[in-house]
């Protein structure tokens, strides 16, 4: 029962998007309902598996053996799919109203499903072949939707993304198999205890460090958000980009590996100085969107920094800020993208005193900009300061950089919100849309609620990692 409920979470989104691929003349307005209502089913199905195993760890075998098992229940990947469905709904909804008119909606509903049905079985995926499967599967989609409008730099943005990011799961790959012929195991969990190779470790980063956009192979994610629209950029920052991130916590802290001596200072090296040097980035930059794509690279460096640490503070932190990060940036991305369809505007120069026609939008947007920058008793918050403690108790000096790139997070924020304030810009008018605005004010209800429950939030995430 178990293993037919993951397999519909996968195959249910993904069937409904083949569906919408293969039969081109159904209505837009049809193929909206349709999505809408396949990522509320699938997000049915992952309430009923957490409702059905609570925090539970259940091994969901498959054959030939050395495949076994292909997926496993755990309190991570429940609340992980839990949390992705939720964002993936609200962003379907958003979807109704900023597609509206658009053309090639089959395609964009249609791989938005795929994607999700990818995701899910990514959640649930403790076997290496498995994860690399749905990795994959991800990246494609990824590659079509950015690339959504068709324009010629659209599509270039598009192929790049798509061979920078495949270039790095091939020697990911390559990892894998390195993994295999010394652990004898395709399954994460059979590898506790096991010393990793400092070459299979050092290629699997890599491929992880790609896809997560981190330093230095981050160059693909501003130009990606640049090109894609809205809704994609929000699940692209929101979700796509922590798939290395979580592949790195099934591999890497999850299995119970050993690791090389220096690989503590090298993750951490990593995600502290992406941290920085992609905040500092964000701070020169004027396109909306572009100053978000950067944000992204920073943020993700703030939860490889608190997985690096591995201890069970330390995961504990990173998972933490992943929700939390996931849920504000989908926000912040959906806001801006309602201000650009109402505006036609992305120049952050050519933008003002929009809070006179958008207060609901800009409201929402305060709330998760503050999660983000890191304010109590929001839930970014949480991540950032655990994270500090957990790096404090290892490096001082790793610790003082999450601290500057903190700081720097504040500064970006704050000159982004000009967009709100400030002196209106001659016919620069914005409006809201209800349909765009509620899923903006749900995540910011999320991202506050989720702050002022801590504690009993906290606790569920502990009993993910059964501390």
């Amino acid at each position: 029962m178990i293993l037919t409920a993951i397999w519909c979470a996968v195959l249910v989104p993904a069937g409904l998007g083949v569906v919408q691929l293969l039969f081109r003349r159904i209505g837009g307005g049809l193929r909206g309902a349709i999505a809408l209502i396949g990522t509320a089913l699938t997000l049915a199905l992952v309430v009923w598996l957490w409702a059905r195993q609570g925090g539970a760890v259940t091994p969901c075998g498959m054959s030939p053996d050395m495949l076994a098992p292909f997926f496993r229940v755990d309190g991570v990947g429940l609340l992980l799919a839990a949390l992705f469905g939720t964002i993936w709904l609200l962003v379907v909804f958003y979807s109704l109203g900023y597609m509206r008119g658009h053309e090639h909606q089959d395609d964009y509903y249609g791989f938005l499903l795929l994607i999700l049905g990818a995701m899910m079985g990514f959640c649930f995926s403790w076997n290496v072949i498995a994860l690399y499967i749905f990795w994959e599967l991800a990246g494609v989609c990824t590659w079509r939707l950015v690339a959504h409008r068709r324009s010629d730099l659209e599509v270039a943005t598009a192929n790049r993304t798509l061979l920078i990011t495949f270039s790095g799961s091939v020697l990911m790959l390559v990892g894998f198999a390195i993994l295999f012929v010394e652990g004898g195991s395709f399954d994460a969990a059979a590898l506790a205890g096991h010393a990793v190779s400092p070459w299979a470790a050092a290629l699997i980063l890599v491929g992880m460090v790609t896809k997560s956009a981190s330093l230095p192979l981050y160059i693909w994610l501003p130009d990606a958000h640049t090109a894609a629209p809205s809704p994609v950029s929000a699940l692209l920052s929101g979700i796509v980009a922590k798939i290395g991130l979580i592949a790195y916590l099934r591999i890497f802290v999850q299995s119970h590996v050993l690791l090389p001596v220096w690989w503590t200072w090298l993750v951490g090296g990593l995600g502290v100085c992406g941290a920085l040097v992609a905040a500092g980035i964000a701070l020169r930059e004027n396109d909306i969107k572009r100053i978000l794509g950067f944000s992204t690279v920073s943020q993700l460096g703030y939860i490889f920094l608190g997985f690096a640490i591995a201890s069970g503070l330390g995961t504990l932190a990173g998972i933490v800020y992943l929700v939390a990060h996931a849920l504000a940036k989908s926000g912040l991305f959906l806001a801006m993208g309602l201000v650009e369809h109402s505006t036609g505007r992305r120049d952050l120069r050519e933008l003002g005193g929009l809070m006179r026609g958008m207060p609901v939008t800009a409201a929402a947007v305060g709330l998760l900009m503050l999660s983000i920058i890191g304010i109590p008793p929001l839930l970014g918050f949480f991540g950032k300061f655990y994270v500090v403690v957990a790096v404090a108790r290892v490096s001082l000096i790793l610790a003082v950089g999450a601290v500057v790139a903190a700081v720097l997070t504040l500064l970006y924020m704050l000159r982004l919100y000009r967009v709100f304030i400030g002196e209106a810009r001659d016919g620069v008018v914005g409006h809201e849309s209800w349909v765009m605005t509620t899923p903006v004010v749900v995540l910011a209800v999320l991202t506050t609620g989720l702050g002022f429950c801590f504690p009993v939030f906290v606790r569920l995430v502990e009993r993910g990692l059964g501390l």
